[in-house]
């Protein structure tokens, strides 16, 4: 992996010239008192994925969850290799603003910078570019991407202070192209505090270290969804005191098949597939299998999945517990009806604690082990969210057509330095025990509230963490 991201940092991805909000997700944390309430009536709609009636055929034939830990080798183009331009291709439409796209002679004679897509002056009349000037005073400036034929293809962001881009005020300005807009803010970066951020179309790059009252998208089916495969790297830097990095943000990828990577998040969301610019309630039609490792300090987030087969990996172990409860909720589909079960991929929920762990049906959770059991299919919102159509969730989401409901979850590792409290399950399909040696890989049975053993199943191996792009 060392040796793929040196290619890409060393020159695949070469330079050409210069070019001259509010808490989106997280309640109450959530414990084992409160795993029921009060429904509003059914809370579900679309076609059922895996049902009472045909957990046996799931337990036999398991999902298609990748068995490799490697990552993709990325091209010119793309950080996987997603994405070869045909020659007739170039040159690419939507790379350049609407206006400064040319180089043309301002009004005193000087050649106006060529820039992306974005609203460059505070007076579009005046052909200020007010608005650029404080963005290249302030954060940086975008220089070309170029492959080796000299074509362009996406913009890089290099920052003024490159290990600690403070991408907020002036950061709005910027409207995304339709190729790969690289925004690798450093391993002290930060981005926060607006709520338009979207970087469009192409295999786009997000890296940073911390982010707050944040609403940011990698990728929206609304602004077109081409070549969309995002890779987000959210929270370089480890917090041994078990602080956070990533808070009171949502950030959506939108189409294609996206990976993210996420450190030390409390109160805040990662969305890697819901529909209509990131609406809990809806499913991108173009999306794909997304990935989702989280690291660290992890408590009351919130993951959505969308559509494809989807795979989340949770380090639980990794947490420096400083909260009673962890309390998080794990969507396959999306956050709200009717989104809920309307996904028909294969969503696998992998817990990385130890292989052996026995799972219990039964509370109070023993040490060393993980409790799997149902709700009583009533439907229970998170007040706090139930305002915002791109942040609000079910905690328990209602019986669907099918009798599907939300499972509770609760692992307490073995020394007891961790104990989640209860979450939420929601429309996940297959959940695997450990990574490595001795992984075990079973499907969720959420009618009846319980885990069936798929003893022929290839258990996932998740990548290594990307430490070369938080350097």
């Amino acid at each position: 992996m060392r040796m793929v991201w040196a290619i890409v940092l060393a020159g695949v991805w070469g330079c050409g010239d210069d070019g001259a909000a509010g808490d989106a997700a997280g309640g109450d944390d959530v414990g084992p008192a409160d795993d029921a309430g009060p429904g509003d009536g059914d809370a579900a709609s679309g076609e059922d994925g895996t049902a009472a009636d045909d957990a046996a055929e799931v337990a036999d034939e398991g999902g298609d969850a990748p068995a490799s830990g490697e990552w993709p080798t990325p091209n010119e183009w793309s950080w996987n290799g997603s994405w070869t331009p045909a020659d007739g291709d170039f040159p690419l439409d939507g790379l350049l603003d609407n206006e400064y796209f040319d180089g043309h002679p301002d009004r005193s004679g000087n050649p106006t910078p060529i820039l992306p897509p974005g609203a460059w002056d505070w007076t579009d009349a005046d052909d200020d570019l007010a608005s650029w000037r404080n963005f290249d005073g302030n954060l940086g400036h975008f220089d070309m991407l170029r492959d080796g034929a000299g074509r362009h293809f996406g913009w890089r962001l290099v920052g003024n202070v490159p290990e600690a881009v403070d991408y907020s005020g002036p950061a709005m300005y910027f409207e995304g192209s339709a190729g790969a807009d690289w925004l690798d803010l450093g391993p002290d970066g930060s981005i926060h505090s607006f709520g338009e951020g979207n970087l469009g179309e192409g295999p786009d790059v997000l890296v940073f270290r911390e982010s707050w009252s944040l609403d940011f998208r990698t990728g929206s089916s609304l602004t077109g969804g081409a070549r969309d495969d995002d890779l987000l790297v959210a929270g370089c830097g480890e917090n041994t005191d078990g602080s956070f990095d990533y808070m009171t943000s949502t950030i959506h990828t939108g189409p294609g098949s996206d990976w993210a990577f996420v450190r030390d998040i409390s109160r805040a969301a990662v969305d890697l597939g819901n529909g209509e610019s990131g609406r809990t309630d809806a499913l991108d039609p173009l999306d794909g299998d997304d990935l989702l490792v989280l690291r660290g300090n992890t408590h009351d987030f919130r993951f959505m999945g969308g559509a494809g087969d989807d795979v989340a990996v949770w380090f639980v172990d990794d947490n420096v517990q400083t909260t009673t409860w962890l309390g998080p909720n794990f969507f396959g589909g999306g956050g709200w009806d009717p989104a809920l079960w309307g996904d028909d991929g294969i969503d696998r929920l992998v817990l990385a604690v130890p292989a052996g762990t026995p799972i219990v049906s039964t509370t109070p959770t023993p040490p060393g082990s993980l409790l799997v059991r149902g709700t009583t299919g009533e439907f229970v919102q998170d007040d706090p969210t139930a305002a915002d159509p791109f942040a609000r969730y079910c905690v328990e989401c209602g019986t669907s057509p099918g009798g599907r409901k939300t499972l509770i979850l609760e692992y307490v590792a073995a020394d007891e330095h961790v104990e989640t409290g209860y979450f939420f399950v929601t429309a996940f399909e297959e959940l695997q025990v450990g990574v490595g040696e001795g992984a075990r890989v079973f499907a969720l049975d959420d009618v009846s509230g319980a885990a069936v053993p798929l003893d022929a199943a290839v258990p996932f191996v998740p990548p290594a963490w990307p430490d070369d792009l938080c350097r």
